[in-house]
């Protein structure tokens, strides 16, 4: 019973404690008692001690102190009780606001992350920069009392960022979140309204904990060390008042995120402040204005109170007003992997702030420990340490940065005109308009308006596809109106099946069995059919191009066949039918079986693959009248791959003018009857069509121009604004995505000025600007594509049922499963999609460049640009395309079919060549005659594309000795061009042995090389030998030399021996020489080879075999700079062999290390391409040439995937081998080892 008792009085004893109204009262009698307590004890005992006051007889004196005592006593323990009691506050995320519940009161903050602003700086009336400081003012009008106000500025792990972040604290949870909510939208009001450009958003959940816990780690206790943001914390307070240094150039925070992010440190800087009243500042200048007064009174002033009264002044403007006063808090945290690091950059972060807002008024700096209290005060952004500010000086922590830095740089934008309400809000609801930045109502599209046609343009990957898909779905839902999509890469629309009730096609695919009539059955009699079979036959061929145009014979052959086919056979005729009607057919002649034959020749593309089959007739054709009342996904990618673009261009022209004939049927009807969705139509509807008169339109410009009466909508999607003008100009609704590369197009296609133009280059995915009925240009931001809950179970209930067509819903057995039904996500083989498209387009082109690859790849699907590299290496390790290097083209490497290099190398060479002559002159081979590929007058080139080898030295001999006889005698010379100058060395090594080749000149691909061959062709001879005493004797650059060329047999010796001469004279000079000193030793081995009995060397001939070692990378050239200090090469231009080369990037390597161990900064080796990685920093020390070709083409953000970084520091040997006119990426910087060692490490 006495157990139970006890139980129960000490469980209601933790009841009552755990009160709130109970606890708060005992802390408030505790506080009165304690001061009580010390008043009596002051007057009672200690002034009568001092002798300031006699002493007081108080009645009952023991027992008014005994309850004093016991009071204070007794609420000291229930206060205490209650807060053990309590234990630490709870945290809570809710929404976007984080909750600290303390027990007895709760405290919350929310976060706005500033994404872009501009300064906040203005010119005064005097001309002056000043701080806007008028914003904080506004925020200190009407300041919940409980609130207060932090702006953190910083950067973090290389990423800037400027955050506000609004704090309360409030009795109840709901006055909490109502007091936050309030204080956060006046503040963002504020914002928006004092700067000129800025862009907000508010932080949630996670966004929100990452950023609240910055300076503090108390959220990640119960986490792994490694899971973290950081390991080390410093907290650094900071008391005195401020320099206030505004500038036209940067801001005080400007600068300090500046040089956080150029000496990559992870710190921030939080400014708290709260409305305050005048305190003893004011006081303080009033009072030493009037000693000064006392002192000028009794003349025993000084030039010091002068100056002393002038300050006094300007500060009593800036600061002696009633309002404008702040408590304020201002603190610094770093953050860094170790203590070490952490040690080192706190001393920087000192020197920072020191210097930035360091001035008169001295300024204190301490280190605060963290304890517990300190980490809670430090994760809802309560004050410090208080000090009472103007607002003026407290402008000096709270400003926006001038200057541009990542992710929070001033962005200038245009205005638009913003429609009503009215005209924008629409039932096909698309986005919402965006006006200097912010979302305002809702976008949409009229159904009718698309009637009236659609032109959707925008750069690879930023929404184009996407809006596409959020349209049709949105028709889909709302009505009951077909559509119809030409898909060219196959992979865009597939999830449309997802809707329910929609047919993907894939004709071309084995599986799938899309046979179609070659003729259309529907057109009526006889004569219809062989009039509309002509004219289909006729538009196609002739948008194929000139050369595939119809003589008057070959139309009139073409019809009697048609006619003859159709009357043998009127349903299920194939092109095959045709051809062989055609070739059925007697010729009149000679002339009449050349007329068959070419007009055989111009229809071969519709019987070959995949067209054959598709166009194959029989029973099972499927009659495409069917269709258009069904929801039909065109994917023409198989068509592309197998027969290339000019096929599936051909099947896509009788697929829509099957439409165009149907729609022509309907005739006039109200409203949108049917929809057409061309894809990719640079690739169906291009520009460059060839018109012969002013009325010459293709099939796709016809059903544009055409058929707005008959129902007929279309929705043009492309690239590059490089489609039909007659489509653009006759379509009501225009959206423009980011167009990079043709914003001129876009200015005249939506009427923009030039700012607004070149806005246009800097839209944001999913930003586009739009044109519709009514209504000016605008900006809006589009709605995401999402497949809705309730057409995922109508596609579900669908697929158990029988369709019309055998058609495949899902994608290819090869491409996986897809997975559950429920996220609609299909699992495909991404590789074996970008072979098969890159497969198609070799095909057509024979050779593409690395950019070119890399550009192709991007356009097929935008996410692949990370990993294009690997997506590369994986194409030609598997065999699917053949890579060869090769130093005439852009980037030094060329992507072939397998076994076409060869081929491509040639055609490569060939065009050089004809590109610097005159082509009337010169007589092109085909490959494969034993003849030269090239006879210009008296000389001949023979161009050999494949690497030799010691194996194929004799087929080679072989086939010069055959090419010369053919020749026979009227040839002077001939040029054989081989790849590589070591080849040509071996190759002229093996010919000197014979008189039979002395007439056979042996030349290295190289540019330096093909240029001296060209050059010999324009002088028509040869030049002569000349004497060493006739050579020129100025110095040429590392890089590059143009050298007159002697007799074959003289020059193919020499530059063997002058390779093997300079190589041997840099070994024996440890591996580097000076410039200077190797061009002494190719003048002096010159000269004396002139004095011997051996045949004499000639010095230029020396000169091009060391431009030819540089060229190969055999021997490297290096410039050092005069602050650069490394041990074994002075200031200058040096040559190094590879062995040297490599110990000397050993050793840059280790001094960076050792530098940025210095500065507390790890290196990261092992990532890859990259030499290390610092930070968000990636290096790439000595590049070769094919690595310097590929950083060129950097364009992504992130660099390194290992570690994320962002930017990326190439440190060359020499100037040289950067060309003067090379574009370099914004993310990339070049260095050479002339630059100064500390802006080495950057």
């Amino acid at each position: 019973m006495t157990t139970r008792i006890w139980f129960f009085q000490k469980t209601k004893l933790k009841l009552l404690l755990g009160s709130a109204r109970f606890g708060k009262m005992v802390e408030r009698v505790w506080y009165v008692s304690v001061l009580c307590l010390g008043v009596y004890s002051t007057a009672v005992y200690f002034f009568p001690l001092l002798g300031l006051i006699p002493y007081v007889l108080i009645p009952l004196k023991a027992t008014l102190e005994m309850v004093l005592c016991l009071a204070s006593t007794s609420a000291g323990i229930l206060t205490g009780l209650q807060r053990a009691s309590m234990g630490d506050p709870s945290i809570d995320l809710n929404d976007s606001f984080l909750i600290v519940n303390g027990g007895s009161r709760f405290l919350g903050t929310c976060c706005l992350e500033v994404d872009s602003v501009s300064g906040s700086t203005y010119l005064s009336d005097d001309g002056k920069p000043r701080y806007r400081d008028g914003m904080l003012l506004a925020m200190q009008s009407g300041l919940h009392k409980s609130a207060t106000v932090a702006f953190e500025a910083g950067v973090d792990h290389g990423i800037p960022f400027l955050r506000i972040f609004v704090t309360a604290s409030s009795n109840t949870l709901d006055e909490l979140k109502s007091i936050l909510s309030t204080e956060a939208t006046r503040v963002e009001a504020i914002l928006l309204a004092s700067l000129s450009t800025v862009e907000l958003r508010m932080l949630a959940k996670e966004n929100l904990r990452s950023a609240a816990s910055r300076t503090t780690s108390i959220l990640y206790e119960d986490e792994s060390p490694d899971s973290r943001q950081g390991n080390s914390i410093s907290l650094v307070t900071l008391k005195g008042v401020p320099r206030v240094l505004p500038s036209q150039e940067a801001s005080q925070t400007g600068r300090f995120i500046s040089t956080l992010l150029k000496q990559g440190y992870s710190a921030s800087m939080t400014c708290v402040f709260s409305a305050a009243s005048p305190g003893r500042e004011k006081r303080k200048l009033e009072s030493s204005w009037r000693a000064i007064q006392a002192r000028e009174r009794r003349k025993e002033e000084s030039l010091k109170d002068h100056a002393k009264k002038r300050y006094l002044i300007s500060e009593y403007e800036e600061i002696g007003t009633e309002t404008g006063w702040f408590d304020s808090s201002v603190y610094f945290s770093i953050r860094a992997e170790d203590d070490s690091e952490l040690k080192m950059a706190e001393q920087g972060v000192r020197a920072v702030v020191y210097s930035i807002w360091g001035g008169k008024n001295p300024l204190k700096l301490r280190k605060k420990q963290m304890g517990r209290k300190t980490s809670y005060r430090l994760l809802v952004r309560r004050h410090m340490t208080k000090q009472k500010l103007h607002s003026s000086q407290l402008a000096s922590f709270v400003n926006t940065p001038i200057q541009r830095l990542p992710n929070i740089g001033k962005t200038v934008q245009p205005s638009f005109q913003i429609p009503s309400r009215e005209i924008a809000e629409n039932e096909i609801r698309i986005g919402r308009a965006v006006f200097e930045g912010r979302l305002l109502f809702e976008v949409g599209l009229r159904t009718d308006w698309l009637r009236e046609h659609a032109a959707v343009l925008g750069a690879t990957g930023t929404g184009k596809t996407t809006l596409v898909k959020h349209i049709v779905a949105r028709i889909s839902e709302n009505s009951d109106i077909p559509w119809w999509i030409f898909d060219i890469k196959g992979s865009e629309y597939s999830d449309m099946a997802m809707l329910g009730d929609v047919l993907v096609i894939r004709p071309g695919d084995p599986d799938d069995g899309f046979i179609v009539d070659f003729v259309d059955p529907q057109a009526g009699s006889e004569e219809n059919i062989v009039s509309s079979t002509f004219v289909m036959l006729k538009e196609l061929l002739k948008e194929r191009g000139e050369s595939s145009d119809l003589s008057p014979a070959m139309e009139r052959l073409l019809r009697e066949s048609i006619t003859k086919m159709v009357s043998e056979k009127a349903s299920g005729c194939s092109s095959q039918d045709l051809i062989d009607t055609i070739m059925k057919t007697p010729g009149k002649g000679r002339v009449g079986n050349l007329t068959r034959d070419a007009l055989l020749n111009r229809l071969e593309i519709l019987t070959r693959e995949p067209l054959g089959s598709i166009l194959g007739g029989g029973k099972e054709v499927i009659n495409l009248a069917d269709l258009l009342e069904k929801r039909v996904v065109f994917d023409l990618h198989n068509v592309a791959r197998m027969g290339g673009m000019d096929a599936a261009r051909l099947l896509y022209n009788l697929v829509a003018k099957r439409i165009f004939d149907y729609a022509m049927k309907r005739g006039i009807v109200p409203g949108l009857q049917h929809l057409v969705v061309l894809e990719e139509a640079s690739n169906l509807v291009p520009e460059s069509y060839t018109r012969h008169t002013a009325a010459d339109v293709t099939t796709g410009e016809s059903m544009v121009m055409l058929q707005r009466a008959t129902g007929q909508g279309v929705i043009v999607v492309a690239t590059r604004p490089n489609i039909s003008s007659n489509i653009l100009a006759n379509t009501a609704i225009k959206i423009i995505f980011r167009l990079p590369y043709d914003s001129k197009v876009g200015e005249r296609f939506l009427s923009l000025d030039e700012n607004q133009g070149r806005y246009l280059t800097t839209l944001k995915r999913g930003r586009a600007l739009m044109s519709i009925p009514q209504a000016e240009t605008f900006e809006i931001a589009t709605t995401p594509f999402e497949i809705t809950r309730r057409a995922l179970d109508k596609q579900s209930a669908e697929m158990q049922s029988d369709t019309v067509l055998k058609t495949d819903r899902t994608m290819d057995a090869e491409k996986g499963p897809p997975q559950s039904t429920e996220t609609g996500t299909v699992i495909f083989d991404r590789l074996g999609q970008f072979g098969n498209h890159l497969v198609a387009h070799l095909a057509s082109v024979e050779m593409l460049t690395e950019a070119e690859v890399k550009e192709f790849i991007g356009s097929l699907d935008s996410s692949s640009y990370e990993d294009i590299e690997e997506i590369l290496r994986d194409l030609v390790a598997f065999g699917t395309v053949e890579r060869e290097s090769f130093s005439l083209v852009p980037g030094g490497v060329i992507y072939t079919l397998p076994g076409n290099a060869p081929k491509a190398i040639r055609n490569i060479i060939v065009h050089r060549i004809l590109a610097s002559v005159d082509e009337d002159e010169v007589t092109v081979s085909d490959p494969g005659l034993d003849l030269p590929d090239l006879v210009l007058s008296e000389k001949a080139v023979l161009i050999e594309p494949n690497h030799l080898k010691s194996s194929s030295m004799k087929r080679v001999v072989s086939g010069i000795k055959r090419c010369m006889k053919n020749l026979g005698t009227g040839i002077s010379e001939l040029f054989v061009v081989v790849r590589g100058s070591v080849a040509a060395a071996r190759l002229r090594d093996t010919l000197s042995g014979s008189s039979e080749f002395d007439d056979v000149t042996v030349v290295s691909a190289f540019p330096s090389s093909l240029e001296s061959m060209i050059e010999s062709f324009s002088k028509g001879q040869s030049v002569p030998d000349l004497k060493p005493q006739q050579l020129n004797t100025e110095k040429l650059g590392p890089l590059g030399a143009i050298h007159e060329v002697g007799t074959a047999t003289s020059r193919a010796v020499q530059i063997r021996l002058w390779f093997e001469l300079i190589q041997e004279f840099v070994a024996l000079s440890g591996g580097r020489i000076g410039w200077d000193s190797i061009l002494e030793f190719i003048d002096t081995t010159a000269l004396q080879s002139a004095k011997g009995r051996t045949a004499p060397l000639m010095k230029d001939e020396g000169k091009r075999a060391l431009t030819e070692l540089l060229a190969d990378e055999v021997l490297t050239a290096i410039r050092i700079g005069g602050d650069v200090n490394i041990s074994g090469f002075d200031e200058g231009l040096w040559i190094a062999n590879s062995s040297v080369l490599k110990d000397l990037k050993a050793s840059v390597i280790e001094s960076f290390e050792q530098e940025f161990t210095k500065r507390g900064l790890r290196l990261e080796r092992d990532h890859g391409y990259y030499d290390f990685c610092v930070g968000n920093t990636s290096y790439v020390i000595f590049p070769t040439q094919q690595q310097l070709s590929t950083l060129m083409n950097l364009h992504n953000d992130v660099a390194c995937r290992k570690c994320e970084s962002v930017r990326v520091v190439c440190i060359l040997t020499a100037t040289e081998y950067l060309e003067d006119n090379a574009v370099t990426p914004s993310n990339l910087t070049v260095l050479t080892m002339e630059d100064t060692a500390a802006a080495l490490i950057v």
